[in-house]
């Protein structure tokens, strides 16, 4: 029954399109599979992902890669938040 219930986990995770932040101490962020930017400066980063958004707020943030489907950012970080749309 454990295994049934690891493997439907593990399977939910690795939907495709379904957005993924990976948080590094209080200095990076990582999100895969964004659909774009929608604000960002040196103290808020808006991130638009399916059905939600990441709102990452800190001081002297800085995107330091960018690609069609991931992106990162450093800087100090003060919170990480996942905001429904749907």
């Amino acid at each position: 029954m454990l295994k049934d219930n690891l493997y439907a986990e593990l399977m939910e995770d690795l939907r495709p399109n379904r957005p993924r932040v990976e948080i590094l101490g209080d200095s990076r962020v990582i999100v895969e599979n964004h659909c774009g930017i929608q604000e960002y400066d040196d103290s808020i980063l808006r991130v638009k992902c399916r059905g939600c958004e990441v709102r990452i707020l800190g001081a002297d943030l800085e995107l330091t890669a960018l690609s069609m489907d991931e992106l990162a950012v450093m800087g100090v970080i003060s919170s990480v938040e996942y905001i429904t749309t749907e």
